[in-house]
């Protein structure tokens, strides 16, 4: 598992440059004799084909495109047994020759022993290889994601690489993910929907790039897919939506036990002016038997 960079005691320039570039820990015979433990950035190399404990240079930016991508993925995944996603864990390829890479991203298909703890994505142990790679790009090294690992990716037959890319230009923010496909051993480049999606045919998501976030939505039912933590933020409006419902319903029920009580009463008195009036129809009748009808007024 290789690492994003940790806080530093370093000057500012320096740290920096660090966090910019990546680094890797390295003794050093000092001056005075004494060894110490120094951080070096990384080269270009290095970068492209980290080893275990290389810090890759990280931002805030970086790390939620790839978390939510990962958690996204990870969800959708999460009732496969034979479907693994995996984050900033290193890949031994089965081809001679072909150095290991760190996919910020990744999705293999058809793996098995989901939940093995692996250090390591081994393709010839595993008998299959990442499908889905995606990449956040690192501004100290665009060239690196946006070309060489292009050319590499496809090398490796990875069969879909999507590019994550947010820079600033001329003083405004330009976002970009790009998509390359495998076909017939060498890689055609995705081209967006009219909304600027991607379409990535091996997970079956459509992915965009809006305000700083990435946008992921369900290719057949055009929903959009919700981070856990959107879902729980949605789920708590949910449960204070119901609690202000619940209360709703008893005022509600408390004013119709009010109502009911108010209709009881008016029937109580509506009886009571029913018998009132029969008492007062009865001595009516009583008086006209004894004194005729009542006077005419006048």
């Amino acid at each position: 598992m290789v690492s994003s960079p940790a806080s530093t005691t370093t000057k500012s320039a320096h740290s920096t440059e660090l966090a910019e570039r990546g680094w890797k820990l390295v003794t050093e015979l000092q001056a005075d004799g004494k060894i110490d433990t120094v951080q070096v950035p990384l080269t270009t190399e290095e970068f492209l084909h980290p080893q275990e404990g290389f810090h890759l240079p990280n931002s805030t930016f970086h790390d939620d495109i790839a978390g939510h991508a990962k958690d996204i993925l990870t969800r959708r995944y999460a009732n496969n047994p034979t479907v693994g996603v995996y984050r900033d864990l290193l890949v031994e390829w089965d081809i001679p020759g072909q150095k290991d890479h760190c996919p910020d991203t990744f999705v293999a298909f058809g793996i098995s022993n989901k939940e093995q703890n692996r250090s390591k994505f081994i393709v010839a142990n595993e008998g299959v290889r990442p499908a889905f790679v995606l990449e956040v790009v690192s501004p100290r090294y665009r060239k690196e994601d946006r070309e060489i690992k292009v050319t590499q990716y496809a090398r490796t037959k990875v069969q879909e690489y999507i590019i994550v890319d947010r820079r600033r230009q001329k003083g405004e923010w330009v976002e970009e993910v790009l998509g390359y496909r495998l076909t017939k051993g060498i890689y055609q480049p995705i081209t967006p929907d009219s909304e600027g999606r991607i379409y990535c045919e091996t997970v079956g998501l459509l992915m965009s790039l809006k305000s700083g976030c990435l946008v992921i939505e369900d290719a057949n039912t055009g929903e959009r897919l919700l981070s856990s933590l959107e879902l729980e933020s949605t789920n708590q409006e949910l449960e204070s939506t119901n609690q202000e419902l619940e209360s709703t319903n008893q005022e509600l029920e408390s004013t119709n036990q009010e109502l009911e009580s108010t209709n009881q009463e008016l029937e109580s008195t509506n009886q009571e002016l029913e018998s009132t009036n029969q008492e007062l129809a009865a001595l009516l009748e009583q008086y006209r038997e004894r004194f005729g009808e009542l006077p005419d007024k006048e």
